[in-house]
């Protein structure tokens, strides 16, 4: 028997547990993927470090989170307000997860949730069915819609409605002097953001830069055409030593973030029933993304406050 369920391991959601775990309190997270973070991943090349999604990140109100996870020295400055994870942003992920002694399930998706004799009951793809006194779903609208339907339908209306804006990060490794001259710099929709950055440990020494590209409208072409398409406009001639393309269909909700969206995911939240909490990069009330900066603060805040919902709701201190 299982006091509180996490649907989703990304980000919200391990900050969700990351409150549970501070309290006598059972609970589970269940995950799609083989791993945990959602969008944000790193990955290491020809000792460059690159991130999926997440690169530059609007500096983190909540310093005293950062120091729990010992994770203060772990950064680097893009600009004022603006800094980076010297071993990717995944060593956020890394640092909550190892924090964890809850159970996992990974590679497990949710098919619905119920409810059954005052519990809530979570039936996966697999057949197996789970119990909980809370759940919190930390997944994107267009799969939260499919778990919601029959215990909230509307608020699975609401969530229907979600349009994704998604865009490629598009990560290239260069030796600074196969640049060209001229600053790389977005100027066109197509390519709205660039940061780079040659902090120790991002790439082999001084001499190289690892930069981030975001490429609006690519998403179906290969990966190849879109890194020579980002290099054309770019005029880079030299071929990287690294070069790789992310893409996270719900990364991008930034299409959602109209003058009606605060209203929406109150009237999404109000909908559910008492016991469930709806939290991640959907629901933020600001944009989790602007410019290509991430925002992580209300995530993370959704996080913790959901699981703190779900305390007092179980009645537990």
């Amino acid at each position: 028997m299982r006091d509180v369920v996490v649907i989703g391991g990304g980000l919200s959601g391990l900050a969700a547990c990351y409150e549970l775990e501070k309290h006598p309190i059972r609970y589970t997270v269940i995950e799609v993927k083989n791993r945990l973070g959602g969008s944000i991943a790193s990955s290491a090349a020809d000792d460059f470090i690159a991130d999926a999604s997440a690169f530059a990140i609007a500096e983190i109100e909540d310093v005293a989170l950062l120091a729990e996870l010992g994770l203060d020295d772990d950064r680097f400055a893009f600009a004022p307000g603006q800094f980076g994870f010297c071993g990717g942003t995944q060593s956020l992920i890394d640092a909550l997860a190892r924090r964890l002694t809850g159970a996992r399930l990974m590679r497990m998706a949710v098919s619905s949730i119920g409810a059954l004799d005052g519990r809530f009951t979570i039936c996966l793809e697999n057949g197996l069915l789970l119990d909980a006194g809370a759940v919190i779903v930390a997944a994107p609208a267009r799969y939260a819609e499919r778990m919601l339907f029959n215990l909230a339908p509307d608020a699975s209306d609401w969530l229907r409605g979600y349009i994704y804006d998604s865009i490629s990060r598009v990560s290239f490794g260069y030796h600074k002097r196969d640049l060209p001259r001229r600053r790389i710099r977005p100027y066109s929709v197509i390519y709205p953001f660039v940061f780079a950055t040659d902090s120790p440990g991002r790439v082999p020494d001084a001499d190289y830069l690892l930069l981030q590209v975001g490429a609006r409208a690519c998403g179906d072409l290969p990966p190849e055409r879109i890194i020579q398409q980002v290099m054309t406009h770019y005029g880079c001639e030299k071929k990287p030593l690294f070069a790789r393309v992310d893409r996270w269909n719900e990364s991008d909700p930034l299409s959602c973030y109209d003058d009606d969206h605060v209203a929406n995911v109150s009237a999404i939240r109000a909908r559910l029933p008492e016991g469930i909490s709806l939290i991640g990069s959907d629901y933020c009330l600001e944009p989790p993304q602007k410019s290509g900066l991430a925002r992580l603060d209300e995530r993370l805040r959704q996080g913790r406050a959901a699981a703190r919902a779900a305390l007092d709701f179980l009645n537990v201190d």
